[in-house]
């Protein structure tokens, strides 16, 4: 499987939140940096569809766990990712 170089990486507030994104991403590697408390998410498979795919289940964590925000990592680049609103 092609991965890109650079993981996605989420900034989990807790460890108990990082683990629980972790089994929800279970179709992708994933790591915890115990230090930073960052997820790291590896990309597998077609990079655009990897990242929809990801960022859906961030989605889908945000709610189910009460979370606000959280920082997203990818590209160099930091996203304030907020759960989607009801529709």
């Amino acid at each position: 499987m092609e991965s890109l170089a650079e993981p996605l990486r989420v900034e989990a507030p807790s460890a108990d939140l990082a683990h629980a994104l972790m089994q929800r991403l279970h179709a992708f590697p994933t790591e915890l940096d115990e230090e930073s408390g960052q997820v790291r998410i590896s990309l597998v498979g077609d990079p655009d569809r990897a990242v929809v795919d990801v960022l859906n289940s961030v989605d889908s964590w945000l709610v189910e766990n009460g979370l606000d925000a959280v920082r997203v990592h990818l590209d160099e680049r930091v996203y304030t990712l907020t759960p989607p609103r009801p529709a």
